[in-house]
């Protein structure tokens, strides 16, 4: 009967290894054995014990190190968002569209063209169409080095977007080497008006005013003459 209790105590701390293991297996990685009897299973327990001691302290460096790569990944994270803003800012302040005379606005471009920078160059001359009402702009690409097939397609679609608007869009300052690149990548430019300085867009510009301004006067004395008949 002894031999009998025994072997269901045994039993008992068995189940109950089991279950603690279970438990830090679970998650909880408080679970211990904390067996106060001294027998012969005794020490498998305080075993038990120290081994889930030795692996949650583990998972705990783990998760500290997990923590402190998430943190310094969204530290990453936010400072690319802070870049990303920068540059954006950046090609907003190098891409400046400004009125310089009636009805005239001007777009000088210096450095590098990328799709990108054309883009925003785009947006940034057709806003000032719409809240100027001009309807002539130049885009001096004098302080270009060169360009390639996309960005001379940007230019296209900026020249095109801004007739639509009713604007006509004057390139100016041109190089050789832009022209040579041009005319090799088999790119048509026959259809936009463009002049060899800013200069020469300039006086092109102000003369299309005048022609504007005669017409305009003309109109009215017709209208003027119309009335008094």
């Amino acid at each position: 009967m002894k031999e009998d209790y025994k072997i269901e105590r045994v039993k008992e701390r068995i189940n109950y290894i089991e279950d603690v293991l279970a438990s830090v297996a679970a998650g909880d990685i408080d679970a211990r054995i904390n067996s106060e009897v001294e027998d012969d299973l005794s020490g498998i327990e305080a075993a038990i014990d120290l081994l889930i001691d030795d692996l949650t302290d583990e998972l705990k460096q783990r998760k500290k190190m997990q923590k402190e790569v998430e943190e310094k990944l969204a530290k990453i994270q936010e400072q690319q968002k802070t870049i990303f803003q920068q540059q954006s800012d950046l090609l907003e302040l190098s891409s400046p569209v400004s009125k310089v005379w009636d009805n005239v606005l001007i777009l000088p471009v210096i450095g590098t063209l990328d799709s990108q920078r054309t883009q925003i160059m785009m947006e940034n001359l057709l806003e000032k169409i719409v809240e100027t009402g001009c309807t002539i702009s130049i885009l001096d690409i004098t302080g270009v080095p060169t360009v390639d097939t996309q960005v001379a397609n940007h230019l296209l679609k900026t020249v095109t977007a801004a007739r639509l608007l009713g604007t006509e869009c004057i390139i100016s300052g041109i190089s050789p080497a832009i022209a040579q690149t041009i005319v090799h990548l088999g790119i048509d430019l026959s259809s936009i008006n463009t002049k060899a300085t800013l200069q020469d867009a300039m006086i092109y510009a102000m003369k299309q005013n005048q022609l504007s301004e005669n017409v305009k006067l003309h109109s009215l004395f017709a209208d003027s003459d119309e009335n008094e008949e």
